[in-house]
């Protein structure tokens, strides 16, 4: 079935009359003529009226098919992107469904990118990613919380994970992508929450040696990489190994560069301090970045970040902050620990740790990097502990500062997880949110978890932060083929957002 305009006429200067003409008849319908700087608004108005006229007048069975004829109808394709660029991950699954065309352009990484740059979650709506056991001893199951409205909603189980020992390795996604890891089975999992899509990682080759994984986004291939960095023995050849895998690969392989062997006492030093204090790298700008610990160099080291280049597979570093003194080194690990990094608006941070007392008084400092060639921090937030904030930041033996939700316009609040060793296994942790402006503390998530793995005075992490992504998990050859139209409008419309 087809439907073609037959003609319409104008009804004044608003109103346009616009004759349909399908198999068994003809349909009238009026449509609305707004100015240009309205049809963004109006682009969804115009879908449902056709939708109800599909229903008036087309076959039940036809009307997914009529509705989309129509709307193409009423709208033109830049319009129509529009519309759906802004829709939540959740309803363009549902749309999949509707038609051939549609199922291509939405399983396009060109869609999934610019979905990615353009979809905003609404500023009340930020949800956490939990990992929780269930009442099988072979099975986990992942669930969103809502920060709003304190609410689960199971996304999927997955059977083939052990019980009660499925961490989450990424304190935030990466492009909606989540890394997690079974330390019973020594197995990783990359997932994307939003689509309930869920791949398992080729398995760990090297027991038995300390070993640090991060999760990254190539933006030349746009697919993620996940990367490992694997502490060697002295009488190898390699001090330290890099292994990487890709998308549909069958095994890991290595990194296309060594780590450079100025470089090599750090990245050592950058692998010991992740696995002793369960600190993952942070991925942003292109990077995977490990941080440092001084206490384990003999004198002050002149680099404070490792960076792995996800696309070139090159390594690099970042200059120590101002804040590391002369004998940095020689400062007990205990404060050391409590250092790490987290990416804030798209900036790496370092969460300076003031938690103990020291001369500068008990606070949290978060240092952005200015520049990577020069190696410039500026001081963006300080937390001073005190008060009700002192008493639920304080206590607890870990504090980590897993990013931020919201923004300068609609409030930013920076979230931040506790952790508290409470008896044998048991761990009572909690997920605070701050907001800088009126430095208040908000407890939003209470949670007790069991971890089996004592030899970790520190346990891994069972949540995140979630977000939205189409982004997908297993390797996709090449695109599906597009309409030609639409495949037009991405490409302008992604040269527009890598000119912004």
């Amino acid at each position: 079935m087809s439907a073609a305009v037959l003609g319409g006429d104008m009804m004044g200067s608003s109103n346009r009359r616009i004759v349909i003409q399908y198999c068994g008849g003809t349909a009238e319908v009026t449509m609305r003529v707004f100015p240009s700087n309205k049809r963004k608004r109006t682009a969804m108005q115009y879908c449902g009226q056709a939708a109800k006229m599909a229903v008036q007048v087309f076959p039940s069975n036809k009307r997914k098919k009529s509705v989309v004829s129509v709307c193409t109808l009423f709208l033109p394709h830049d319009m129509m992107l529009e519309v759906l660029l802004r829709l939540p991950v959740k309803s363009i699954l549902r749309f999949r469904a509707v038609c051939r065309s549609w199922a291509a352009l939405f399983s396009s990484k060109d869609f999934c990118s610019l979905h990615m740059a353009t979809y905003r979650v609404p500023p009340s709506a930020p949800k956490l990613l939990l990992v929780s056991p269930t009442s099988r001893l072979d099975s986990s199951a992942v669930y969103s919380y809502s920060l709003s409205g304190h609410r689960d909603d199971l996304l999927f189980t997955f059977d083939s994970a052990c019980h009660d020992s499925v961490e989450v390795v990424t304190p935030s996604p990466c492009r909606g992508l989540s890394l997690l890891f079974d330390a019973t089975a020594r197995t990783y999992y990359v997932c994307n929450a939003a689509t309930r899509a869920i791949t398992r990682l080729p398995p760990y080759r090297y027991p038995g040696r300390d070993f640090t994984v991060g999760l990254g986004f190539d933006d030349q291939t746009r697919e993620f990489k996940v990367v490992r960095l694997i502490n060697g023995y002295n009488h190898e050849k390699q001090a330290l190994i890099c292994d990487v895998y890709t998308p549909g690969a069958d095994c890991w392989r290595p990194a296309a560069e060594h780590v450079p062997f100025r470089l090599l006492q750090f990245a050592i030093s950058a692998v010991d301090h992740a696995v002793l204090d369960k600190l993952p790298p942070v991925f942003a700008n292109g990077f995977l970045h490990w941080l440092i610990c001084p206490s384990f160099s003999l004198r002050r080291p002149r680099a404070a970040i490792i960076l792995f280049s996800v696309a070139e597979e090159t390594f690099g570093s970042v200059r120590s902050p101002p804040f590391w003194g002369p004998r940095e080194n020689e400062r007990p690990w205990s404060q050391s620990e409590g250092e790490h990094l987290v990416v804030m608006d798209d900036q790496v941070c370092i969460v300076r740790n003031l938690r103990n007392k020291t001369p500068h008084g008990s606070a949290l400092e978060i240092w952005g990097l200015l520049d990577y060639a020069s190696g410039d921090w500026s001081l963006n937030h300080r937390i001073d502990l005190f008060g009700h904030i002192g008493r639920e930041l304080s206590d607890p033996q870990v504090v980590r500062i897993i990013g931020s939700v919201g923004n300068c316009r609609a409030g930013k609040k920076i979230v931040i997880a506790t952790s508290k060793h409470w008896v044998h296994d048991k761990f009572h942790k909690k997920v605070h949110t701050y907001d800088p402006r009126c430095q208040v503390l908000q407890c939003i998530g209470s949670f007790t978890e069991t971890h089996t793995s004592a030899s970790h005075l520190i346990p891994g992490s069972r949540f995140s932060l979630f977000e939205e992504s189409l982004a997908p998990v297993h390797k996709i050859d090449e695109d599906l083929a597009l309409p030609s139209t639409l495949a037009k409008v991405i490409g302008g419309n992604l040269l527009a957002v890598g000119g912004e």
